[in-house]
Formats: C-alpha cells, sequence, structure tokens
C-alpha cells in the first residue's frame, strides 16, 4: 500500500495545495485532504481528519495568514506532534508559526507552489514503502462493522509487539468516543482499558516522598488529572514540544504533554525556572 499524504490548508490557499496535492501525486504518493472522508456513507466524517492523520506517513502544512485564523488546523498539528508525525511547513507569508511548532524549520514558497516538490520530495518517505497503520485506519473506517471490530483485534496485536503503540492507541481513542455502534465502542474501550492506566488507580493528588514545589498537576479534557515532574520534563532533553508563553507578565514553558491515563493531549503552562 503506497503511504499517504496528509495536505492540510485552508480555501484561500486551494490554489498552492492543489499544486502540491498533484506535486505528490505524480510522485507516486496517494494524498488525503481535510475536505476527503473514507467513504460515500461518511460513516466516520466527523473524525476522518483525525483518522487521516494517524494513517498518514507525512503532513504537509501550508501556513498563512489565512491558517492561523483557524483554531481546527492549531489542534490537528498538536495532534500530529502528538504520534510525532512528520511535518512539513510550507509559509506563504510572513505570519509567525504558533509556539508548539517553534522546533520546526519552514520552507518559505510562493504562490502558486508549482515548483514546490523539489523542496518537499527529500523530506518524504520513500513512495514505494508500505505502511501497515494506514491499512489499519482505512479499515477501522470500513461500512461494515465485522470490519471495525477486525481492525480493533488488529490493533490489540499491534500493542501487543509495542508497535507504533501512540498512534494505536489514539485510533482506539477515536473508535471509543466517536463509532456509531455500541458495540464497536465498547471493544475499542476493552483494548483501551487493557493497555493504559485504569481510571480506578488515578491518584487525586500528587505522588508523595517528592519535592511537592517539582510536582504539578493537569487535568485533560476528559477529567483525568496526571501529574509530571518540572525535573523531568522542564529539561531540554524531554522530548516533547514545546516553546514559551507569557502569562501575567511572567514567562512560562508551554510544554505539550499527554495524559497518563487516556492519552489526549494536554497544554501545560509551567514555570520552569530552576529546573532546566
Amino acid at each position: 500500500m503506497t503511504p499517504r499524504i496528509f495536505v492540510l490548508s485552508v480555501p484561500e490557499d486551494a490554489a498552492c495545495a492543489q499544486q502540491i496535492q498533484r506535486g505528490c501525486a505524480d510522485a507516486g504518493y496517494q494524498v488525503w485532504t481535510p475536505s476527503s472522508s473514507f467513504q460515500a456513507s461518511g460513516i466516520l466524517s466527523p473524525v476522518s481528519q483525525d483518522y487521516m492523520i494517524i494513517g498518514s506517513a507525512a503532513i504537509i502544512l501550508i501556513w498563512s495568514q489565512a491558517t492561523a485564523r483557524i483554531a481546527e488546523v492549531g489542534r490537528l498539528l498538536l495532534f500530529a506532534q502528538r504520534l510525532r508525525k512528520n511535518i512539513i511547513v510550507l509559509t506563504l507569508d510572513s505570519t509567525p508559526l504558533p509556539t508548539p511548532m517553534a522546533t520546526l524549520k519552514p520552507i518559505a514558497v510562493h504562490r502558486p507552489c508549482d515548483h514546490c516538490m523539489d523542496q518537499i520530495a527529500p523530506l518524504l518517505p520513500p513512495a514505494s514503502s508500505q505502511d501497515a497503520l494506514q491499512a489499519l485506519v482505512e479499515r477501522a473506517a470500513h461500512e461494515y462493522i465485522r470490519e471495525r471490530k477486525a481492525a480493533i483485534e488488529q490493533a490489540a496485536a499491534m500493542l501487543q509487539r509495542n508497535e507504533q503503540r501512540e498512534a494505536v492507541l489514539a485510533l482506539l481513542e477515536q473508535i471509543a468516543q466517536h463509532d456509531t455502534i455500541t458495540s464497536v465502542r465498547d471493544k475499542a474501550q476493552e483494548i483501551l482499558n487493557a493497555y493504559t492506566q485504569p481510571a480506578a488507580q488515578l491518584s487525586t493528588s500528587p505522588p508523595q516522598n517528592m519535592d511537592p514545589n517539582a510536582i504539578f498537576g493537569v487535568r485533560c479534557k476528559n477529567g483525568h488529572v496526571s501529574y509530571f515532574n518540572k525535573r523531568s520534563v522542564c529539561k531540554a532533553t524531554y522530548d516533547v514540544p514545546r516553546g514559551m508563553s507569557q502569562h501575567d507578565s511572567k514567562n512560562l514553558d508551554e510544554l505539550i504533554l499527554s495524559c497518563t491515563t487516556c492519552g489526549v493531549t494536554i497544554v501545560a503552562y509551567v514555570d520552569c525556572e530552576g529546573y532546566k
């Protein structure tokens, strides 16, 4: 199965996006775009973009003033960063990138982007490579219930082999929250429970016998509280997307973390002074 490339853009930059889509197709890749869906029935259309991110071998972001105004673009980028996807940023103007993307090196291009592939091609995976995760995602979005359940079993086998763990857990989370069939949602949740910390084991207070000044808690959108140690996460060597943000005239580190229970992305603003 040929790797898929996800081209993330907004309608104002459609001409540039079409040039890149054609370039990727000519190079032998399949292309997903935000307006795409997995099938005509659109069973999973409300969350299809998340599925596309999970199943893509690379994300090409077309960044502009128009893109910066769309909150959904920021959410998808955080999701892609959480999964450590290969993100290629093309900038059409001088609009600054959001803080979590500060570590990425953008490529400046000019409309209509008809000469971009020479710069993009070296950053893409081989067009002949096989991508098991892409096949899993497409099976998880199949119109037949039996195929979606089979995808969950396949996901469990991948987790058992510790194969692409973060992406597989993210896929199961999407199924458990959004599939239209209760039995499919329950099956996905069962596997999630087996490979993540059960809610019953969650602590409502920070860990004991540790420096209380170094421990901070963050609540995710699902209500779980995760505790982190500044002595670990504040260090520049800790592998998470990060940036700086100002709150109440104080500079705080903006850390992109993951909930230790359900794995969803958490944005934490932390005073890391003295812990770097």
